[in-house]
């Protein structure tokens, strides 16, 4: 009888300590849920500040701000730059992605110091892609051979060889008598 006692303060407390971690994992949840939610609110933030930057033809034909949720938030700036909260929830870091490695280009904890250096970002980029459509739009030298070309450098070519041929044959019944 004491034993049947003893067993059921056990599983009392087992049971009483499964329900304190269940409460206590509800609360690590409910935390990083809001840490989450905290790091897409001020991105969010950031993408409102920068939707005026991108309103117009230039820039809206290269750039789309888009907020991919995920562990980190992502504020996509264009294909290959993004805003992430990182090492904190306070921090903005601007990463670019390249094809090895993800360079960070720009980190700070104020919203408007990190707006004004996406502008410059966005500002650069455009000036490098009008520099790569003006480079592509002059004529690009012709190079290669045209077909009269070749024809006559074969022909040339075939000539010289006959020509070498029959000097040799020459040369070589001449050294027979």
């Amino acid at each position: 009888m004491a034993n049947a006692a003893h067993m059921r303060r056990e599983t009392g407390g087992l049971t009483e300590a499964l329900r304190e971690a269940r409460v206590a994992e509800a609360a690590h949840f409910e935390a990083a849920l809001n840490l989450r939610d905290a790091k897409s609110i001020r991105l969010q933030l950031l993408k409102d500040d920068l939707q005026p930057a991108v309103a117009g033809p230039p820039a809206s034909e290269v750039f789309d701000l888009a907020l991919a949720p995920g562990e980190p938030p992502r504020l996509w700036i264009d294909m290959i730059s993004s805003v992430v909260m990182e090492p904190d929830h306070r921090t903005y870091r601007l990463v670019r992605d390249r094809q090895d490695e993800r360079e960070i280009q720009f980190e700070s904890d104020d919203r408007a110091a990190m707006a004004d250096h996406i502008r410059r970002y966005m500002a650069h980029r455009l000036i490098a892609r009008e520099r790569q459509a003006a480079t592509a739009a002059l004529p690009q030298p012709v190079t290669g051979y045209s077909t009269g070309s070749l024809i006559l450098a074969w022909t040339s070519g075939f000539a010289f060889g006959a020509l070498l041929l029959l000097g040799l044959a020459i040369y070589m019944e001449i050294l027979r008598f």
